[in-house]
């Protein structure tokens, strides 16, 4: 650290955390070469079966099977449940791998390796994929954000050891509310005088953060686009989509947050995570993916499938990849309570888009959906795959703030070749 500054930067957050905004663009080389694609992330939250979604056991024993029928999908020997009857029409346009295995059964620490390619360590915040993709210096103006989520960030989607500037944007909102209103889109009068005051203070130290310190660091990293432009700010505006697109997509929150990535990506956002909780089904599992509030399966069937046709009829499906994923599956038997818990040694991701081959199966699980049999996949494999569908350099190196290089993509991670087009 330069000994002329009197403070590190976290205190000098601290005594700063009154004015209304700091914000900072600081220089840097971004990420990507020569692709101009973007990545929509839809995030599962709570870990989604993959039994009960998209790696069905219909020749399964009833207590591992459970009470949701499967049933072929366009992609031969890939059965889907009945509850999603669309996506099952359109397989054969994704890529499906039924073989993520992990060691992180927690929600915390599954959802770290899934969303930033590394385990969790106790030393270093890794950053997610949204802030890896990230440039640090944006446009000069009025920039519109890199990296979005919605509503909100998953404390393991954000920017890790990078600059706060580098974190997402959050929209704070349910798209599909009748009064939803992006946070904060105010502009701050203050905020070009506050730039330069946190231009001289170095960088966090990296390190996992405290829950009030991680506050802060939310509230400074939305500064960068309070003052957004009318242009960009239309951008968030669902009510200049027309009523049939809107319903398309469905009327409940994973529907109206999927169609408002698309209207993030289109303008020029690169990534948007959109996060739909509600998947921790410990009891009663059929009944909440099918009859919950909302229906899990039926919102997921619509939301999905309205994203992949109209990124399609927009001439936007070479330019955008979109992939699905949760923090890990579900136990295969079916608990005493009628649920499924934890289950970290096997999960499915769906993956379609730019730099996606078609029709693609990769991996399979066994008779009971336990483990990987066929192809397995970590997290760190999937991470660098992604990196490769966007474009991006994969002998990246990052700087944490004392100077120590880190790789982008773990040095034991490798693409998954047969996701990827030529």
């Amino acid at each position: 650290m330069n000994p002329s500054h009197m403070f590190r930067r976290r205190n000098f957050l601290m005594t700063m955390s009154a004015l209304p905004w700091l914000p900072g663009l600081l220089q840097g080389a971004p990420l990507l070469r020569k692709s101009n694609r973007s990545l929509i992330v839809l995030w599962m939250d709570g870990g989604m079966s993959h039994i009960d979604t998209f790696d069905g056991k219909p020749e399964a024993r009833p207590d591992i099977r459970g009470e949701l029928v499967s049933r072929e999908s366009s992609l031969e020997g890939v059965f889907l449940s009945e509850h999603l009857p669309r996506l099952a029409g359109i397989m054969d346009q994704c890529a499906l791998v039924r073989s993520v295995t992990s060691p992180e059964g927690n929600h915390g620490r599954g959802s770290h390796y899934m969303l930033t390619g590394r385990r969790p360590s106790p030393v270093l915040e890794y950053p997610s994929i949204g802030s890896v993709l990230t440039p640090e210096k944006l446009s000069d103006g009025n920039p519109i954000p890199s990296y979005v989520a919605i509503p909100d960030a998953h404390p393991y989607a954000r920017q890790g050891f990078l600059p706060l500037t580098r974190g997402p944007f959050e929209v704070g909102g349910d798209p599909s509310k009748g009064d939803f209103r992006v946070r904060n889109m105010a502009a701050s009068p203050q905020a070009q005088r506050a730039l330069s005051l946190l231009q001289t203070v170095d960088s966090l130290d990296g390190k996992p953060r405290s829950e009030s310190e991680a506050a802060r660091d939310r509230f400074l990293s939305q500064a960068r686009f309070m003052s957004l432009s009318p242009q960009a700010r239309e951008l968030f505006d669902l009510n200049r989509e027309t009523p049939e697109t809107r319903k398309r997509y469905g009327p409940k929150q994973l529907g109206q947050s999927a169609l408002l990535a698309r209207r993030l990506v289109e303008g020029g956002v690169r990534t948007v995570l959109v996060r739909f909780k509600g998947w921790d089904h410990h009891e009663s599992i059929a009944r909440a993916m099918t009859y919950g509030f909302p229906p899990k399966l039926e919102a997921l069937d619509q939301a999905v499938t309205a994203l992949h046709e109209d990124l399609a009829r927009r001439g936007l499906d070479e330019r955008v990849t979109v992939v699905l994923a949760s923090e890990f599956g579900r136990t295969p038997r079916i608990n005493p309570r009628g649920g499924r818990d934890h289950w970290a040694r096997a999960s499915s991701v769906l993956l379609f888009g730019g730099g996606v081959r078609r029709g693609v199966v990769v991996g399979k699980t066994d008779a009971n959906g336990e483990a990987p049999i066929e192809r397995p996949v970590s997290p760190a494999d999937l991470f660098c795959t992604l990196l490769g569908a966007l474009g991006a350099d994969l002998e990246q190196v990052q700087h944490t703030p004392d100077g120590r290089p880190v790789r982008t993509v773990n040095e034991s991670a490798k693409p998954i070749h047969e996701l990827l087009q030529s």
